[in-house]
């Protein structure tokens, strides 16, 4: 596997032995490439510098904790899966940490390395199914908007075309009076002119009457045709493309 194929793992941990046993644990898989650090602050220091596919915390450090880190996470809305390393009896911090969101816990004294992998790679799949989901429910929501603006702009057009229509017979009405009652005020030479004026007027009304139905046609096939491609839309598709959109590497710092 690639380096830039293999998952960005941050561990922070102020036990020395404890943070070799995992960090080697992980990069003897060719799936991860581990980034160590030895208390709170630095591994904020690194979420600041690089971007990271699943953070690692230690509950218990100097300076900030792990749970300190997770509410920074959270406070900067920097939405990564974390893992909080506890030890016995501290249960009520492991509920405190999946209240900020942490993805798991693990308890040092039940610590298993060959399970440790597969619960850090399954973390970040169950990443990956949290943000592919909201995506879709985030296209799904745009969509209806969009439809929602369709209808909206059809309903419109439709009252619109409804009063032109209404006005336009009411013109045609009123230009059928006006040149029977004004036909016999005209003198002779001017009765063909007369006919011309009032038969291009009648030719103008109703070239509007047909571009106002003509607009009407077109915005109800625009949305019928939007709210077909809603009907016929695949859930799962774009799945491949934010999965790769959210598995994104940063160049490994110096």
């Amino acid at each position: 596997m690639n380096e830039s194929d293999k998952l960005r793992i941050l561990i922070a941990e102020d036990e020395e032995s404890f943070l070799k046993v995992l960090t080697t644990v992980l990069e003897s898989s060719s799936r991860f490439t581990v980034y160590s650090c030895e208390s709170g602050d630095e591994a904020i220091g690194a979420l600041k510098r690089s971007h990271f596919d699943v953070v690692i915390l230690d509950h218990k450090m100097p300076g900030k904790t792990g749970l300190n880190v997770l509410q920074w996470l959270h406070e900067q809305k920097l939405d990564l899966p974390v893992i909080m390393l506890t030890g016995a009896g501290s249960e009520n911090i492991a509920v405190e940490a999946m209240k900020l969101g942490a993805y798991d816990y693990i308890r040092k004294d039940q610590f298993d390395k060959e399970h440790f992998p597969i619960i850090v790679n399954g973390v970040y799949e169950r990443f990956l199914f949290k943000k592919e989901k909201e995506h879709r429910e985030l296209d799904a929501k745009e969509r209806q908007r969009n439809l929602a603006s369709l209808e909206l702009l059809k309903n419109s057009i439709t009252s619109f075309s409804q009063i032109a229509s209404t006005t336009l017979t009411t013109i045609a009405l009123l230009t059928d009076e006006s040149e029977r009652l004004l036909q016999p005020l005209v003198s002779p030479e001017g009765k063909e002119h007369f006919r011309r004026y009032f038969r291009k007027m009648r030719e103008e009304y109703e070239t509007l009457a047909t571009v106002s139905k003509s607009i009407v046609s077109l915005s109800r096939v625009m949305y019928e045709n939007y709210e077909g491609m809603q009907r016929s839309h695949d859930p799962n598709e774009g799945r491949v493309s934010a999965r790769n959109s959210t598995h994104q590497k940063t160049p490994r710092e110096n």
